[in-house]
This record gives structure tokens, sequence and C-alpha cells, in this order.
């Protein structure tokens, strides 16, 4: 590598000044610059949901790093500039004050972006919010302190996150999910049963299997009829159904893209010395041995890690086993691995109190796990199934299932 090589990382996230921190581990010397649409140095995004949105803690408290790390690395970070036109073959980006930035090397850390849903009313732009940036996050703040009811669309973890912070803030809240199980596309049904449970029992009101089927706005709130026919009056709409990969930039560029851009195991691209980190990869995973797309905390820093590796110079393989949690209300949920195939679930715990632990065998190998718990409960045994898994101990049932029997004992056996 050119001690004056260009490398631009594009995307203002963790991913992003992760991949820069490593590439400034191990060269000092070629030019780094991230270029970030975003106000604001890179910060964490789960407490927006959470500590931030209950006024717990400050944007300036989840900053990943201070200015001075910038500074002291000699990395360019550039706010407020969006890129607009990406030219691989000249190598260069352009933004949409049409300032023109060369690269030798580019590391795509976009991100996601919000699904929307358009609801066909008049209603003014602060009735029906989203969150994505801590500037969504201001903006749902101020709005939960004026309202007393709340409609969430959307049983996922953002959407459940923002019930726990609502009901916190002692507001009335309703949550609808047209699916048949809250955080359907990522967490099991007897852990997702579980988990409604939990809210409920503080209040919070769910409707499964259902869709809003009309919306008439009134001067101070909205009557909402839902498609079972239940109608709710409520002063704020808050919509959290997921995301997609953010890769409308390069729509029509010549790079490969199928639910994110595509990525082999060394974070690379189809174009050459282009690289992507983080929820905008679909990545392969020699592990599993098929491309899968993650957007979770862990991943990000991680992925982007080992980006900003293979960047440099250091052929680094990803392999790191999949891992995510939520914090709701006084449960913490945390998931590891994949469970899309699987021929046996063996159960751990029986209370909340305990923790629950749902284990996805596939011939005597764990390959996935999820666990609900009161906080601080589950972590552990979570951590210990991940290194389980990636040493791909066979274990048996009977042990897993014994709750006294501590599953640190399956790793001094090797």
């Amino acid at each position: 590598m050119q001690n004056n090589e260009e490398i631009i990382i594009l995307g203002g996230g963790q991913a992003a000044v992760y991949a820069a921190k490593e590439i400034r581990n191990h060269n000092k010397d070629s030019n780094l610059t991230i270029i970030s649409e975003e106000d604001t140095l890179a910060y964490e995004r789960p407490p927006l949901s959470k500590d931030y949105l209950t006024n717990k803690r400050k944007l300036q408290d989840f900053m990943f790093f201070p200015d001075e790390f910038y500074l002291e690395n000699n990395i360019n970070f550039i706010k407020n500039k969006k890129i607009v036109d990406v030219n691989f073959e000249n190598k260069t980006l352009t933004s949409f004050s049409n300032d023109k930035f060369v690269y030798d090397k580019l590391l795509i850390a976009t991100g996601s972006v919000n699904k929307t849903i358009n609801f066909q009313i008049n209603n003014d732009k602060y009735k029906t919010l989203y969150l994505r940036n801590n500037i969504d996050s201001e903006i749902l703040k101020e709005n939960l302190i004026k309202s007393n009811t709340v409609l969430i669309v959307g049983g996922g973890f953002i959407g459940l996150e923002i019930a726990s912070s609502a009901n916190e803030l002692g507001k009335a809240v309703h949550v609808i999910e047209m699916g048949k199980q809250l955080m359907g596309r990522s967490i099991p049904k007897n852990i997702s049963n579980h988990c409604k449970i939990v809210h409920e029992s503080k209040g919070n009101n769910i409707y499964l299997n259902t869709t809003i089927k009309d919306i008439i706005p009134k001067q101070s709130n909205c009557k909402v009829t839902l498609s079972n026919n239940k109608v709710i009056e409520v002063d704020l709409i808050i919509v959290g159904i997921g995301s997609i990969p953010n890769t409308e930039l390069f729509s029509q560029k010549k790079i490969e893209i199928n639910n994110g851009i595509k990525t082999n195991e060394f974070c690379e691209t189809s174009q050459k010395n282009v690289y992507a980190a983080g929820d905008i990869s679909n990545f392969f995973h020699p592990f599993y041995k098929k491309n899968i797309r993650l957007e979770s905390y862990q991943h990000a820093q991680n992925h982007g890690i080992c980006a900003g590796r293979n960047i440099i110079g250091i052929k680094d393989s990803y392999n790191n086993t999949p891992w995510m949690w939520s914090d709701q209300l006084d449960i913490n949920i945390q998931s590891m691995g994949l469970y899309d195939e699987f021929d046996q679930v063996i159960q751990r715990g029986t209370s909340l109190e305990d923790g629950i632990i749902e284990f996805f065998m596939k011939k005597d190998l764990i390959v996935g796990a999820c666990g609900i718990g009161l906080k601080g409960k589950i972590g552990k045994d979570i951590k210990l199934a991940i290194r389980i898994l990636e040493k791909k101990l066979r274990v048996d049932k009977d042990l897993i299932e014994n709750k006294n029997f501590k599953l640190s004992h399956l790793l001094k056996k090797v």
C-alpha cells in the first residue's frame, strides 16, 4: 500500500469510524477522509430509542470518539456533505454542492434507511414520525412531551423500544403489528410471546395481525380506525417498520446489488478497490456458507474493523457470529447465530427471573440461540453459546436444558 493513498469512507456511522480507527492502527500515512451527511460526529444509535429519548443521556455521552481522536489520527471528518454521484471508472465522488473527491480506495458505509408508509392523509409532518438519527429523536422527544396517547406502527425492535420509552414517560401506548407475532423477522415465536406478555403487563396495548384502516385528523389529535375495527384517538403516530439498505446512490452503477451491496468475506465488492461494510453490505459468511445482511450494533463495529484491515492490505476474513440485543422495559432480549435451518429446539430456563434461552440445534451443534429475561440474566449464557458455536462443539441436550449446569464446563472439555 502506497503511503499517500487516498482512502475515502462514505458514511459517518459506526462501521465508518471503526474502519478509520483500524486503518490508522496500522497505517499513519495515507490520506483518510470520512464523508457524512449528518451534522455531527459518529454516535451510537441504540440510545436514540431509549436513554436519549427519555432524557437520561445527552448526545455527547454516546459519541464513539471525541473531536481530538480525529485530529490526533489525521482523519478528515467532513460533515453535512451529501454525495450525489459516484464514478467508479474515474474513482470520483461528487457532492450536491459540486465538490469533487478522488479516491484510490473507497469504503461504502452508508447504512440503511427507514421503510415508510403513505397514510394518504392531510397531516402535518410532526403527526407521523420516524426514528433514524439524532434529529429524528429530538423531534420525537419534543412531541412525546406534548402527547398523552401514542400509536406505534410496527412491532419490531425499534417500535417496541420506543413503546418502552413512551411507557416510562407515562404515556398510553398502542402498538400495531401486521404480522402474527412481535419481532417476527428476527425473534422466535416463544421468546416473542414472553415479550408481548411483559409489555401488556406494563400497560402497553399490543395488536397483532392488525393494520390501519383509516386515519381522520382532528384539531389536536387523530382518530384511528384499526383493521380489527377498534377506534382509538392518538396524539402522535410513530412508524417503525424496519429498514432497507441505503443503495439508491449506486442503483444505476456497475456494482452488484442484491439486498444490499454484495461483498465477499473480505468486504470487497464487485468493483476493484471498493469495499462495503455494515448495514449496507450483503456479505458472504464463511461459517454459514451463504450471504447474509445484518443490522446490529456489534456487526457494524466488527465489520467496519474488518473492512479497515482489508483496505490496507491485511487479508482478514469476516467470520464473526451474528449477535444482537434489545432492552425493553425491565427485560433484555439477546440473539446470536442464525436459526433458519435447525432440527431441534432446546429450552434452558423457565422464567424471566432466571432467564429463558432457546437453543437451535442441527446435528447436535448449536447454530443459533435467542433468550429473554430480566436484565443481566441471559448475557453470560449467550456469550458462552457463541464460543461453543464457533468451536463447533457437539453438545448433549440434557446438559443444555439443565439450568444448574454451567455451559462453561463444555468449553473446558476442549
